[in-house]
């Protein structure tokens, strides 16, 4: 599987203490990470980090106004999902992107119980980045896409209830889905995302 090589990617708040989510090959290695938050660069202090699951909890000063809800229920082959991020870091632009597609199955390269398989793209720089069903709630963290050169369409993510596991243990406040939940407009689920997923980097 290709993996970022370069120290960018994305992330996502999940709480409003300014603490975010993104790839631990995001930030192995890092002196100082930091985000772009509203046009600003801002400090970023790591908290923990799982190498096996390629996770990484950071904190920010910031206190944002959105995060994203974790979701309650496991994920289903053929549920439609977005994904958000930021590939090929500020080289494409800085303007987030987004992709949709499909979960193809629900395990992971090499039968990985601990990810999703989807159809929507993932290339270099969406690491650490939102994956998201109709009510935005997250699905999956994108961690990886097979070489382009092997086979189209097929990207993984790490699943809500490992990321569960893992703010679990760091003692991490976050907020899980409702019993209710209603599909969101485009244009609030745009807002949502937009104002969520940030782009981290480092030194």
């Amino acid at each position: 599987t290709d993996k970022k090589t370069s120290q960018s990617g994305s992330g996502f708040f999940i709480n409003t203490q300014g603490h975010f989510i993104t790839n631990h090959h995001v930030v192995d290695g890092c002196k100082q990470s930091k985000i772009n938050f509203n046009d600003k660069e801002i400090n970023a202090k790591l908290i923990a980090t799982d190498k096996s699951l390629d996770l990484a909890l950071l904190k920010t000063e910031i206190r944002p106004k959105a995060y994203l809800n974790l979701s309650n229920t496991s994920p289903e082959k053929l549920q439609k999902i977005f994904v958000a991020g930021y590939p090929f870091g500020k080289g494409l632009s800085d303007d987030l992107k987004f992709t949709n597609g499909i979960i193809s199955s629900v395990k992971g390269f090499n039968d990985n119980s601990n990810q999703i398989q989807i159809d929507a793209a993932i290339n270099p720089g969406n690491s650490g980045g939102p994956i998201v069903d109709e009510e935005g709630t997250l699905i999956a963290v994108a961690v990886s896409g097979m070489n382009k050169k092997v086979s189209e369409g097929i990207g993984f993510g790490i699943k809500t209830s490992s990321v569960k596991s893992f703010l679990d243990v760091n003692k991490i406040k976050y907020t899980s889905s409702g019993i209710f939940n209603f599909s969101l407009n485009t244009n609030k689920l745009n807002d949502l995302l937009e104002k969520s997923t940030v782009y981290t980097y480092c030194n």
